[in-house]
């Protein structure tokens, strides 16, 4: 495993993850993909997808710059945020990374261009750059670092639509950045955008280092492409070793996510790890049913209202003892077990928020 995990004590309060602290925030946005990467009030936003909950969080952190915008691919659930943080000029912006699509014919790409290009012009934004394992840039933000694992020039300059240099139709998903974000150097989480199995052999076969204690995975859990979904699954959580598997979505609009052999992968390539969705899936919990929010840290969450949360908004902090998750994974762990009917994070062999190490666990340590 990578780096060391700690709990946070809500019977403890310097044991919470404290405000301005270096962490990075995994957004419920429903159906989409958002992460905030902050060190103090100055912040680099991964995705932006729609609603009002990115903006929401630079608020609470009082956040003043978005060093780096980088939207990892063009889909509305992934950049249908950006014009919005875009044209507010409450705060400047370093540079918006994406790669061009000219196949992605929607409302949102168009409106997201335009947005760039408006906002050079009127002030406040640096400028616009491709990103791809060739970008030749360290991008950073205060003491967290985003090291850029896929596309690299040799596909993104091809785009959506054409063929890859060892064949097959290239798309947006296959062409998804993914962003390892380093916390005091150590690496953190890896946001996994939309990639399919194609991406994941280029990655492979280009050598990258994808271990992290945190893997936001692909594409909300849903099919990979034309790979076999467990295998996938299994395959990416053997790379990444997590101790933490987020899901990001929307059970009630997206009701096949997280596929079930999806999950089926994951706990048996990660078979120690805790597993969350951001909000709860209809394959764990009746559409219908309500659930308390006792077990939610204090953060924007869009599953709120709905009554629909399962983790919410997650934020995973540096601390000198390691990192640091809020809400805690017990709390998370014990919801699941006393509220959730179903849930498809329990395994046979194990209680959902409880670790079996063959070892001491890092969960047992202080948080500082």
């Amino acid at each position: 495993m990578v780096g060391s995990v700690t709990l946070s004590n809500p019977a403890n309060p310097a044991s919470t993850a404290r405000e301005g602290t270096l962490g990075v925030s995994i957004l419920d946005v429903g159906h989409g993909n958002s992460a905030v990467v902050h060190d103090g009030q100055l912040c680099a936003v991964v995705d932006a997808a729609p609603g009002n909950t990115v903006l929401a969080e630079l608020e609470r952190l009082g956040c003043e710059r978005i060093e780096h915008l980088i939207i990892s691919h063009s889909d509305k659930d992934h950049a249908g945020g950006g014009p919005t943080l875009l044209l507010d000029d409450s705060r400047t912006i370093g540079t918006v990374w994406f790669n061009p699509d000219s196949v992605k014919q929607t409302e949102i790409w168009p409106r997201l261009l335009r947005a760039v290009h408006t906002r050079v012009r009127r002030g406040g934004l640096d400028g616009h750059q491709m990103i791809h394992t060739e970008t030749g840039q360290i991008l950073k933000c205060g003491k967290a670092r985003l090291e850029i694992h896929h596309p690299s020039i040799l596909t993104s300059g091809i785009g959506p639509g054409g063929i890859a240099p060892e064949g097959g139709r290239l798309d947006a998903n296959s062409l998804s950045v993914v962003v390892r974000v380093h916390l005091a150097e150590e690496p953190a989480v890896l946001l996994a955008a939309d990639i399919d199995g194609a991406a994941l052999r280029r990655i492979q076969e280009d050598g990258h280092d994808l271990t992290a204690p945190v893997l936001v995975f692909p594409h909300h859990g849903g099919l990979p492409g034309r790979s076999a979904p467990k295998a996938f699954a299994q395959e990416l959580t053997e790379l990444v070793e997590p101790d933490l598997v987020v899901f990001s979505i929307r059970g009630s609009q997206r009701p096949s996510n997280p596929n079930p052999a999806i999950m089926s992968g994951v706990r048996e390539g990660a078979p120690g790890a805790h597993i969350a969705c951001t909000q709860l899936s209809v394959h764990c919990h009746a559409s219908d049913a309500l659930v308390p929010e006792q077990h939610l840290a204090l953060r924007p969450a869009s599953g709120r209202k709905s009554g629909r949360c399962c983790a919410g908004t997650i934020t995973i902090t540096h601390t000198p003892d390691g990192f640091a998750y809020d809400p805690p994974l017990a709390n998370h762990g014990s919801f699941v077990a006393s509220f959730v009917t179903k849930p498809l994070c329990h395994s046979l062999d194990t209680v959902p928020g409880q670790r079996q190490p063959t070892s001491p666990s890092r969960e047992d340590k202080p948080a500082g």
